[in-house]
């Protein structure tokens, strides 16, 4: 158990750690590249405005119109200006028009051929154009494709300078989350350790309380049983000595179970070995069959053939029995067994009426001395602890048990 929790502990930190990394450093990089696709957009934009080629500025700062028909506004009707004249001088650039038959021809380039052919560029451009689009292409270049003058345009930006720092960023971000997580794992196994001690502690203390007190319990209910006996012999069974005989055998059955589940959680171990899981359910079945019988329960089996399972078999055996002894001590007029497979996993299903059974979730009864009201005043005998023992029994298997009530039936469902 102190196992699962360190591991449980050391993974829960070290998502955490993950989680907290990847918020502050995801929104680094998410704003780094969305301040990058604002200022691309500007230069694209700007290149929609000006008829897909930058007007070049004269000395004096205003533009010069541009030097063919329609390609660009007139003067005075320029918009804001929002990138530099180096901008304008540097940014790697194509832009191709589509006339009305989607035929498409270059408006201006100012990209080397090693970089992008002409031939590359209208083939490239006319794939993006799609009236009113604006995004990425090919990682580095951003494009955006608009109408000028009732024909559409593309405008393609090689933006490659300017994102590079910012992968840099990205990958360096990726590597430090890595790294940070690597580091918080090595630097926990260590600390989860230390704070796991006292846990470790007190949870032996209690094993070993739970193990001394059962073996203590040993000696006077040997004698208890023994005196009674003898009184027994001399003056004959009378109630007094059929009560005391009772709660001894209450009491034994208590102790041996405190006794299992003590070497349970201790880890006892145990030898592991391929089973015929049907088998050894239709001999654990067999005494029960009688059980049911003799109160009028109605009882049914149903046992897929050749389940095997690799498993400790005394232990199996002593699941199957707590399973089936508590369907027999609290149904009401019938029960079933089920071991079935759904898909990779191996499925136990037991199920019998009771009172005062409410749909939903029951898993409370694993819980080591639990009693429901209902139980406790049905008269049943039983100490509570069968339940926590056939939970351990599976978990041990690595496997999982559930309880629920549905429509007054107290449903018991283990998964290997």
């Amino acid at each position: 158990m102190i196992r699962k929790f360190r591991r449980k502990f050391i993974l829960v930190a070290t998502a955490s750690v993950f989680l907290l990394l990847a918020a502050i450093l995801g929104a680094i990089n998410i704003v780094n590249f969305t301040n990058l696709a604002n200022n691309a957009d500007q230069v694209t934009s700007l290149l929609a405005a000006e008829g897909g080629q930058f007007i070049p500025h004269n000395q004096s700062g205003s533009q010069q119109q541009p030097s063919q028909p329609g390609a660009g506004p007139q003067e005075g009707n320029q918009p804001a200006d929002p990138i530099s004249p180096e901008t304008r001088m540097s940014t790697r650039y194509f832009t191709i028009k589509l006339d009305g038959a989607g035929s498409p021809s270059l408006v201006s380039m100012n990209l080397t051929e090693k970089t992008v052919t002409p031939e590359e560029a209208l083939t490239w451009g006319a794939s993006l154009a799609k009236p009113g689009s604006v995004g990425w292409t090919r990682t580095y270049y951003r494009y955006r494709c608009y109408a000028y003058e009732n024909q559409t345009y593309v405008s393609v930006i090689d933006y490659g300078r300017e994102l590079s720092p910012s992968y840099t960023v990205l990958w360096t971000s990726l590597a430090g989350s890595l790294a940070g997580m690597v580091i918080t794992f090595l630097v926990l196994i260590p600390i989860s350790k230390i704070l796991v001690k006292p846990l470790e502690v007190s949870v032996k203390k209690q094993q070993r309380f739970i193990s001394d007190a059962s073996h203590e319990l040993k000696t006077p209910l040997t004698i208890i049983s023994a005196n009674n006996e003898l009184l027994e012999l001399e003056h004959g069974p009378s109630q007094a000595t059929e009560a005391i005989d009772k709660q001894v055998s209450r009491l034994t059955a208590m102790v041996r179970n405190l006794n299992t589940l003590a070497r349970i959680e201790e880890g006892e171990k145990v030898i592991y070995s391929d089973l015929d899981f049907s088998a050894l359910a239709n001999e654990v079945i067999l005494p029960f069959e009688a059980s049911f019988a003799a109160k009028n329960i109605s009882f049914s089996a149903k046992i897929s053939p050749n389940i095997t399972l690799k498993g400790d078999a005394d232990g199996l055996r002593k699941f199957l029995s707590i399973l089936l002894d508590n369907a027999n001590k609290y149904a009401l007029s019938k029960a079933e067994f089920h071991l079935s497979r759904s898909g990779e996993r191996i499925v136990v299903k037991v199920l019998n009426d009771a009172e005062g059974i409410e749909n939903g979730s029951l898993d409370r009864v694993f819980e080591r001395f639990y009693r429901s009201d209902l139980a406790r005043a049905s008269g049943v005998e039983g100490s509570g602890i069968g339940l926590s023992i056939a939970k351990e029994i599976v978990q041990a298997h690595g496997g999982r048990i559930m309880a629920s009530g549905e429509n007054g039936l107290f449903v018991i469902k283990a998964e290997f």
